[in-house]
């Protein structure tokens, strides 16, 4: 007897579909077409506000590129209204459920548990609305429901905050994905320092002085003396030398993510928007940070440090010159964390909530029995399972 229920790895050929008047739409899905988007994408971007690196056409170019494999597929959706890019919505393929030749296929932004999150459809402020656009064109697959998955994002991003409006058709479960970690940051470093910690004050100037004792000790902000390339693979050698190295959680023990790494760094690079930090002594990097700017905030992806050195705690000596040097610059609003860990708490963060979303159109009865299995908590994160 045949099985009534399948699971399935494909993605249809680009299907039909008419967009509103005045409204081109491009199903992308090879790096070489998505390289032509890329100027307008580099635009919209700039015209955004708030939104992540992550985001940009550097850091998703290449984690398409290198981050999705088989049998996931990617796919990338842009929306121009008379030649003006209003909106883009990245895209991984995952499963389709087959019921008797119907189908609830899986779709989600860009996500990796070690390193992306947060991404969403992007949009010309003002016209969210672009992400139903996006979801009628995925429910125009024949015989198929789509049901799309995003992870980490806050709330001031465009598909949250048009969900939330209640000026759509769609049926959504949003749950707390807990927090991002954040400094909100003062006029002067002087004015964050004196909010510290006595203890972790008098730990910083201890040391300090054990730092002294090392040759050639230099700080590097925005380090773009060397190549792009050359920071990453200095950032990815300190992060093997303390304990994600011994438990093979580095970037490196995840198979194609040091060459999103990489090829990203470079792209940010030539947008004046890749900051890597380093802490040194001579020609060797003891403490190192991953960091990406967008406007007026800095974003920390990926903090390592030397464990040889840690008499002189590097890592926390490159987050007390780091937090000073972006303070004292007049350049930043704020230091984003992309996620939460204790580890931060003794720098006096703050917290913003994030949320995980899964997002499906009304079909009587079974968005009801979907809104009501996913809202369970039976599903974990949302990875949809029936």
């Amino acid at each position: 007897m045949p099985k009534i229920v399948s699971k399935q790895y494909s993605l249809p050929d680009p299907w039909k579909y008419q967009p509103p008047a005045g409204i081109r739409l491009a199903d992308v899905r090879t790096i070489e077409e998505l390289d032509k988007h890329a100027d307008a994408w580099n635009g919209l971007f700039q015209k955004a506000v708030r939104l992540s690196p992550m985001l940009s056409y550097p850091w998703l170019r290449a984690f398409f590129k290198h981050q999705v494999t088989s049998p996931e597929r990617w796919l990338c959706l842009f929306a121009y209204e008379n030649d003006q890019l209003i909106g883009i919505m990245p895209l991984m393929s995952s499963y389709a459920f087959r019921v008797l030749g119907f189908s609830l296929r899986l779709f989600k932004l860009p996500y990796h548990y070690a390193h992306t999150s947060g991404t969403d459809c992007l949009t010309l402020p003002g016209r969210e609305e672009v992400f139903s656009l996006f979801m009628d064109y995925l429910n125009s697959i024949p015989r198929s429901i789509p049901c799309l998955s995003l992870k980490h994002v806050p709330d001031h991003y465009p598909s949250v905050r048009y969900l939330n409006t209640g000026k759509h058709r769609l049926c959504f479960v949003q749950k707390s994905a807990e927090t991002e970690a954040f400094i909100s940051l003062p006029k002067t470093s002087a004015e964050y320092s004196a909010g510290l910690a006595g203890k972790l004050r008098q730990n910083l100037r201890r040391a300090a002085r054990e730092l002294e004792k090392l040759p050639d000790v230099q700080f590097r902000f925005h380090e773009n003396t060397r190549s792009a390339k050359e920071n990453t693979a200095r950032f990815l050698d300190v992060e093997t030398r303390n304990w994600k190295g011994q438990r093979k959680t580095t970037i490196r023990d995840f198979p194609g993510s040091a060459a999103v790494f990489e090829e990203a760094a470079e792209g940010l690079a030539a947008q004046n928007m890749m900051m890597f930090c380093f802490l040194e002594s001579g020609d060797r990097s003891i403490a190192a940070h991953y960091s990406m700017r967008n406007g007026r905030t800095l974003y920390i992806l990926k903090m390592a440090y030397d464990e040889e050195f840690i008499n002189c705690s590097p890592g926390n000596l490159l987050m007390s010159k780091v937090i000073e040097t972006v303070c004292d610059s007049g350049e930043f609003d704020e230091i984003n964390y992309f996620s939460d860990p204790p580890l931060l708490a003794k720098w006096n963060v703050q917290h913003r909530p994030i949320w995980h979303l899964v997002v499906f159109p009304k079909v009587p009865l079974l968005s009801a029995l979907l809104r009501l299995v996913i809202g369970s908590g039976k599903v974990h994160n949302f990875d949809i399972k029936l």
